[in-house]
Parts: C-alpha cells; sequence; structure tokens
C-alpha cells in the first residue's frame, strides 16, 4: 500500500530505530504514522497498528526486565483486591448511584451536582490511564489490529475464495499470490504475538488460545517442516504447561512439544542438533511424575543447605545448567495484574 509522503517517512523513521532497538522512540514514531494514516484515509490501517503494537510490546518487555516485573503491577495492590470498583468503570450508564445522591445536598441543587459526576468521572478515566501497563496498551492495539485483519478476510465470500493445495505457501519468505492468503498469514503473525503478549503477562490461557489460532492458520499455510510451524508448537506447549486449573494441561503440553520435534526433525534445511537435543530434554522433563519433579527438587534444596552449612567440605560437582529451549526457567514470574485485564477484554467468538 503506498502511504502519503509524511506518513512513509515516519515509518521509515520508526523501522529505524527498531532495527536499533530503540523500541520507545520506534513505537511513538508508528503511532504518528497511524495517527496521520487514519486522517488521511478516513479508516484505521491494520499494516500500521501491527507494526506499532510489535514496538508497544518489544518495549513493555524491556521496561519490564529494568524494574523486574509487568510495570504498574505492584503500584496499586488495592484494585486487585476490589475488582468490582474497577469494573464499574466500564458502565457506559449516566445515571448517579444512590451513594452519589445522598452525599449531594438538596441546596446545591443540579448544577453542583453534575459539576461533581463530571469531576468523579474525571478522576477514574485518570485512574485507569494510571493504571494501564505497557503490556495492557500493546495487546489492545494488537487486538485491534486482529479485529481489523478478521474484518478484511471475511470480506471475501466462499465462491470467491481462491481453492489451492495446502499448504498455501512453501516458506514464510514467499509472497502470497491471492489476498486471502496474504491476510492469513498476517493474521497467523497477529495472533502469534498477541500469545506472546499474554505470556508475558502470565494469562496463560488467553495466550493458548491465540497461540492455537495462530498455529490452525500456519498449519493451513506451510508444510510440516517449516520453522514457524515448530515455533508454533513450542509456544503452546509452554502456554499449556502452565495453564494449571486445565487437568488435562500436561498431556496437551507434551503432544505439542512432540509436534515441535516433529516438524523440526521434517525441516527441509537440516536440522539443529543443540536445539533438538534441548527440545528433547524438555520433552523428557514434562513427561516425569510430579512426584518425581517435587523428590528432585527437595533435593536439590537439601544438597544446597548442606552445602551452606557445611563449606569446608568437598566441593561436589555442579548439576547441570538448564537447558537453554526449557522455557519454563525463561518465562519471567510477575503479577498476572496485565492478564486479567487482557483475559476480560477479548470479545469471545
Amino acid at each position: 500500500m503506498a502511504y502519503p509522503e509524511d506518513v512513509q517517512k515516519l515509518i521509515n523513521t520508526a523501522a529505524s530505530l527498531y532495527a536499533s532497538k530503540d523500541y520507545s522512540a520506534a513505537a511513538d514514531k508508528y503511532a504518528e504514522a497511524c495517527e496521520k494514516a487514519a486522517a488521511a484515509s478516513g479508516s484505521e490501517d491494520a499494516d500500521l497498528l501491527f507494526l506499532y503494537g510489535k514496538a508497544l510490546f518489544q518495549c513493555a518487555v524491556a521496561n519490564s526486565q529494568v524494574l523486574g516485573g509487568v510495570t504498574g503491577g505492584d503500584e496499586k495492590p488495592d484494585d486487585e483486591e476490589a475488582p468490582t470498583e474497577k469494573d464499574s468503570r466500564f458502565q457506559f450508564s449516566e445515571e448517579v448511584p444512590l451513594a452519589e445522591e445522598d452525599d449531594v445536598s438538596e441546596d446545591e441543587g443540579p448544577q453542583k451536582a453534575e459539576e461533581s459526576d463530571s469531576e468523579d468521572d474525571q478522576d477514574e478515566n485518570e485512574a485507569e490511564e494510571e493504571e494501564q501497563t505497557d503490556f495492557e496498551v500493546a495487546w489492545e492495539i494488537l487486538d485491534l489490529t486482529r479485529t481489523l485483519f478478521e474484518a478484511q478476510l471475511a470480506e471475501f465470500d466462499e465462491k470467491d475464495d481462491v481453492k489451492k493445495t495446502e499448504p498455501l505457501l512453501q516458506s514464510e519468505s514467499e509472497e502470497p499470490s491471492d489476498p486471502q492468503t496474504l491476510i492469513r498469514k498476517k493474521l497467523a503473525d497477529v495472533y502469534d504475538i498477541l500469545g506472546e503478549v499474554s505470556l508475558e503477562a502470565e494469562n496463560f490461557q488467553q495466550a493458548a488460545t491465540d497461540l492455537e489460532s495462530s498455529l490452525k492458520l500456519r498449519e493451513l499455510l506451510y508444510p510440516i517442516g517449516n520453522g514457524l510451524l515448530s515455533e508454533s508448537h513450542y509456544k503452546l506447549s509452554l502456554a499449556f504447561e502452565f495453564c494449571v486449573e486445565d487437568p488435562e494441561s500436561t498431556a496437551k503440553a507434551i503432544k505439542q512439544m512432540e509436534l515441535a520435534i516433529a516438524s523440526m526433525r521434517a525441516a527441509a534445511s537440516g536440522v539443529d542438533t543443540d536445539l533438538l537435543q534441548d527440545m528433547k530434554v524438555r520433552l523428557a522433563d514434562l513427561k516425569k511424575d510430579p512426584e518425581e519433579k517435587m523428590k528432585e527438587e527437595k533435593d536439590r534444596i537439601i544438597e544446597g543447605i548442606l552445602g551452606q552449612a557445611a563449606p569446608t567440605a568437598a566441593p561436589k560437582e555442579a548439576p547441570a545448567p538448564a537447558a537453554v529451549n526449557d522455557l519454563t526457567s525463561m518465562v519471567k514470574k510477575r503479577k498476572p495484574s496485565a492478564g486479567k485485564l487482557v483475559n476480560g477484554k477479548r470479545a469471545k467468538k
């Protein structure tokens, strides 16, 4: 798509900043480009919003690493204890609650009551803006992108849909020959990064939902040995592993890990043996009996305590480092404040 000259300059600048990992500045430029493009065309541009959302996500990850957790998660602890107050902000009622009506004296009159309501609404809006984390902003922009791409895909009637032999593409670098395939490719990428946002926010159920949607599209798009398929199975395995409320989550995590390994072995360009071995280690760890895992963890704790209590004892062989691809050790543990909001805002289809 051709953009106006001023918008294209902003896009080029943003891309350069993103490549240099200045994600905050890149996000600002993409935001400006989105605004100008929307003003020129009269509608939101899904492609630009996706670039903006990706920059916001990378910015959120960088900030989280600096602060040691999801930004804003520790600033308002009372919000988690009073969800009904937070939820009330999403009610589009213009009526004054009874408690507020009682507080307004009769001699102040309706005008004073309206001023009080206006001030209360403004305070609530400001508080809501302050509470919103970087991950929440990124998720909202990306979810809007998802909505726009899905609307574009729905515009094609079934009779107009191009019937092609699956997979539709041979690699992620191949340019789609029809608009439906192009939109599916973009939508798969949007779902994938939405899943990553939810993983970072520790909203594992939402992450699993979005990563499954991405995987279904990629299975339609790419052959089994494609790296994106292996990656999707891998991330989905991680999301399922932490869906503790699902009694079948471990079995699902194991299945996705097995599919990730199978996809990697089928790669036409050769197999990364080190990565494959790491994935096998992770699969073996998933298959361990929970009681065995607990016993091993207790043994490590006891060994550590004994080692501290007897510093003069003969040094023991250091335990093997965690596998590079054991994503359970790579996911940053944070309060699920962003995840709760993420889970609540998606309109279930």
